[in-house]
């Protein structure tokens, strides 16, 4: 469709030109019928010069593009020794093939800007000088006379300014007004180069905003194809080995992108500053030429025209309504064709947005079904498995429980029953102990009292006394003996002490275990609520 509407404006451009090459051959015929022949042979090699001129200014080669890769190529062997990080300048420039076309357009854009801005200094400057002063003629004389006058002193003062754009429309503003032989509707003729000097910037500028268009889509063709390259590479048998390359297919996708949106916006923002220069400088010779050229052409009064004149000029005005027509027609036609495009492509969009709502709804409402399903799924899972895992718990506590109780059952009967025969051992110990003291004492009275006797009795029966001594000494070693029984239940009896406070130590130990197990049953009790 964009096609279309660029021929069908192209066609009606070329018709609107022939209509107007047509109306100045027919007005140069009718001027030929006033001239000599000689003149006419002279005005004719003079528009043929023109036009030799006009056509070798168009038809020079623009080597833009070739200066842009050489300046490409330049910048890729300079890249090296630039001090930049080295992975900063591979991520940006090396590490994929959409780079390096990146950056070649780039260059090429900033030649075309380049060539560009190396015609300011002559544009500025044919405008700054006063080129047209000096030039001297008689008020009286004629157009065409003056405009011989004026392309002459041009091209003598400013021959260095040939190739400026102010150059070219004073000689052909002259090359009108000679070819005429007139200087009516010349001012019609000044808008009409004002508005094709203008296109014709505009059209210049047609290869750098390709290539400013072309440089995102770029960009994003390498993110496409770094995206891909990271699906590419993942395997989920494999995923740390590929994450690598995963990596490696993102980082091409996001550093295409970034470099192309940079150099893009670099050559939007030059090409906006030196187009609106150019226009400027467009501006300033077309107010050049109606302020300054105009007044060198007097006005002419209106002659008789010849019959044969008038009906070509009758026949070239219908000829304009009739291509005037047409040319609303064609406007109309493509005013309605554009219309029904955007009508139709708003339907369309209209419709892949439903269609796309519908298929996204419809695949979000099954992947949270089937979501909502794998939590539930999930959750009585886990519901079950706390439940057994708390039965288990319950089990295991109660288990523990019967185990520690029954422990500690055993536990204090073995202690009572220790307990029992300590206390046995005791009394026993305390009984044997009494009555060996009695024993001993007993003994000791007899033997005190038999002393005292033998005593008596020593100064007279001196026999006696030795029998006395000797059943003495048998009874000294018999209390010798009950003094080691003694000392013998004084140590049983220290270890009986031991022993209780052994079993002391035991029932504090079993107080504490009795308090853990309360301690244990409550929080399983609270775990289970």
């Amino acid at each position: 469709m964009r096609s279309d509407c660029t021929a069908l404006t192209l066609r009606w451009h070329l018709t609107i030109e022939d209509l107007i090459l047509n109306q100045m051959r027919l007005d140069e015929s009718a001027s030929f019928t006033h001239v000599t022949p000689g003149q006419n042979c002279r005005m004719k090699i003079q528009m043929q010069n023109q036009s030799a001129k006009i056509v070798a200014h168009k038809s020079k080669l623009d080597f833009s593009w070739v200066i842009g890769g050489l300046a490409a190529v330049a910048f890729y062997l300079v890249l090296p020794s630039i001090p930049l990080d080295e992975n900063f300048k591979y991520r940006y420039f090396n590490s994929h093939w959409i780079e390096h076309c990146t950056v070649a357009l780039f260059f090429i854009g900033l030649a075309i800007l380049g060539r560009k801005l190396l015609n300011w200094p002559s544009e500025r400057g044919v405008l700054s000088e006063n080129i047209l002063d000096g030039i001297k003629f008689d008020p009286q004389s004629d157009s065409s006379v003056v405009a011989q006058l004026l392309r002459e002193h041009i091209q003598l003062t400013g021959r260095r300014y040939q190739s400026t754009e102010l150059f070219r429309r004073i000689e052909t503003v002259c090359g009108y007004v000679i070819s005429r032989h007139t200087a009516a509707d010349l001012e019609s003729h000044l808008s009409y180069l004002a508005d094709t000097a203008m296109a014709r910037l505009h059209s210049s500028y047609a290869a750098l905003r390709t290539i400013t268009w072309a440089i995102p889509i770029l960009g994003f063709l390498g993110t496409v194809i770094g995206i891909t390259m990271a699906i590419a590479n993942v395997t989920p048998e494999q995923l740390e080995s590929s994450l690598n390359e995963v990596t490696s297919g993102l980082a091409v996708a996001f550093d295409t992108t970034a470099l192309s949106l940079a150099l893009s916006m670099i050559l939007v923002f030059a090409t906006f500053a030196i187009e609106r220069g150019e226009s400027n400088v467009l501006d300033q010779i077309e107010d050049f030429t109606v302020h300054r050229l105009l007044g060198f052409f007097p006005v002419e009064k209106s002659s008789e025209v010849s019959p044969l004149l008038a009906a070509e000029h009758d026949v070239a005005r219908r000829f304009l309504d009739q291509a005037d027509i047409l040319t609303r027609q064609h406007l109309e036609a493509w005013n309605n064709t554009v219309s029904r495009c955007r009508e139709q492509w708003a339907s369309l969009a209209t419709e892949q947005g439903r269609s796309l709502a519908g298929a996204l709804s419809a695949a979000m409402n099954e992947a949270l079904s089937t979501q909502q399903q794998l939590l539930q799924q999930t959750q009585a899972e886990s519901r079950r498995e706390v439940e057994a895992m708390q039965a288990s718990f319950a089990e295991n506590l109660s288990l523990m429980q019967q185990q520690l109780a029954e422990s500690v059952r055993s536990q204090l009967e073995l202690m009572h029953q220790s307990w029992k025969s300590a206390s046995e051992a005791q009394s026993s110990i305390q009984h044997q102990f009494t009555s060996a003291l009695a024993g001993t004492i007993d003994a000791v009275q007899q033997n005190v009292s038999t002393l005292a006797g033998s005593l008596q009795d020593v100064s007279t029966h001196s026999l006696a006394q030795a029998e006395a001594l000797e059943r003495q000494t048998i009874q000294i070693s018999s209390l010798v003996g009950s003094s080691q029984q003694l000392i013998q239940a004084e140590s049983l009896l220290a270890e009986n002490l031991a022993t209780l406070k052994q079993t002391q130590t035991l029932e504090e130990t079993l107080l504490n275990l009795n308090a853990a197990v309360h301690l244990l049953s409550a929080r399983a009790h609270h775990r289970a609520a």
